[in-house]
């Protein structure tokens, strides 16, 4: 069928678009929390998949490459999601929080939260990705398995490694800032 697809069958890819909808939507859904969002996610990822199916070399492989263009776009909209609700949160707050702080606290709270999201952009993507999914969307080892297509305890050793890192460029930067005051 994935050979079909790949010499421009519209049929035969609908019928991959019948046998993986499911899934795709699960994984999505996964992800975002959100129906709606999730089915926009796998329309994305199915016209994605069209677009692209030329370049998948190996046929068999077609579940776990179009589950990957899933989990990216349903990605890619909860950071959307995600940067909208921030953005709002952090105008309401400094809004009622206008009054609660002084300038200079407000400053380096502003300036640490800066800070901490770089050292969050300069992780690996594959660290972002498990740390988004376990901190930000609450998903549990099992979860987490399911949607990268691994096992759990491969999960908890590489979400041991994300945070293992992030602490050490935090240290580096308390590190910094001790040697600053100091000197």
């Amino acid at each position: 069928m994935v050979r079909w697809a790949k010499s421009g069958d519209r049929e035969a890819f609908r019928q991959l678009v019948l046998q993986h909808q499911q899934i795709a939507g699960g994984v999505a859904y996964g992800i975002l929390s959100d129906t709606h969002l999730a089915a926009d996610a796998v329309q994305d990822s199915f016209v994605h998949a069209w677009q692209k199916i030329g370049q998948l070399k190996e046929d068999h492989k077609f579940k776990s490459w179009f589950l990957m263009i899933v989990r990216s776009r349903a990605i890619d909209l909860h950071r959307q999601r995600y940067a909208k609700i921030r953005e709002s949160y952090s105008i309401d707050e400094s809004i009622d929080s206008s009054n609660e702080k002084g300038p200079a606290e407000e400053l380096e709270n502003r300036e640490r939260s800066h800070l901490i999201r770089q050292m969050f952009r300069d992780l690996p993507e594959e660290y972002r990705e498990i740390l988004l999914l376990k901190h930000q969307l609450k998903h549990s080892y099992q979860e987490i398995a399911k949607i990268q297509g691994t096992t759990p305890k491969a999960v908890e050793s590489k979400l041991s490694r994300a945070r293992k890192l992030l602490a050490e460029k935090w240290q580096k930067v308390q590190d910094r800032e001790s040697g600053d005051s100091n000197g």
